[in-house]
């Protein structure tokens, strides 16, 4: 199996895209910000949905979105980025601190996103921005220990040894393939399966997904 990670690029997107994440992300240094969001830390959280497709994890939609953002922070804390981690959760603060909160009052984080899933209003940039930030807040918060975090994506390993050479990553689009490389050598040093896949650049900065390869035969 293989899968493509597609990965939008800021600075390709149309003066509309553009905007709508100096939105989320605000005006200040907005290149960066996008590639520390969508081509450090994103790119792991699209992986951690290929590995549970390969290994046929039991979640899915909702449950899987939470799911990859724990693995996510969990493998880059286990690998020693704490500080770059440290880092995203101030930058997710402040943004939270600007957007509008969409759910209602009378309902719960969870709940409020279940109701809505497939429906239109996900859709919505600032519906769907308001989920992830604030998901991806909520395991920043929590950190995970690695092996739990894979154990609950269907991947029953004992984690001991494993080792990642700090990297001072320099943050563009053209990190997302190192951050690939790098976290998939980490991972294959603690015994762990996995299957083929690559990072593709696009121009729409709205699209980050992954998508098994077969799909496009």
């Amino acid at each position: 199996m293989s899968y493509i990670i597609y990965s939008g690029q800021f600075e390709k997107g149309t003066q509309e895209q553009q905007k709508a994440f100096i939105q989320l992300f605000g005006s200040e240094h907005v290149q960066y910000k996008f590639d520390f969001y969508f081509h450090w830390y994103n790119i792991i959280h699209e992986y951690g949905h290929c590995l549970c497709m390969h290994y046929n994890s039991d979640t899915d939609g909702l449950k899987q979105e939470l799911l990859v953002n724990r693995f996510a922070v969990s493998i880059w804390q286990y690998a020693g980025y704490k500080n770059e981690l440290d880092s995203l959760q101030k930058m997710i603060n402040e943004i939270l601190q600007r957007i509008v909160n969409p759910v209602p009052d009378h309902m719960s984080f969870t709940d409020y996103y279940r109701q809505i899933w497939e429906t239109d209003e996900i859709m919505n940039v600032a519906v769907y921005g308001y989920f992830q930030f604030r998901s991806v807040q909520m395991v920043l918060e929590k950190r995970e220990d690695l092996e739990t975090v894979l154990g609950d994506m269907g991947i029953h390993k004992k984690i001991t040894g494993g080792h990642m050479p700090y990297k001072k990553y320099s943050i563009s689009a053209y990190t997302a393939k190192d951050v690939l490389h790098d976290i998939r050598d980490l991972l294959e040093s603690l015994g762990v399966e996995q299957p083929l896949a690559d990072v593709e650049l696009v121009d729409d900065p709205s699209v980050h997904c992954a998508k098994h390869m077969d799909s496009y035969d």
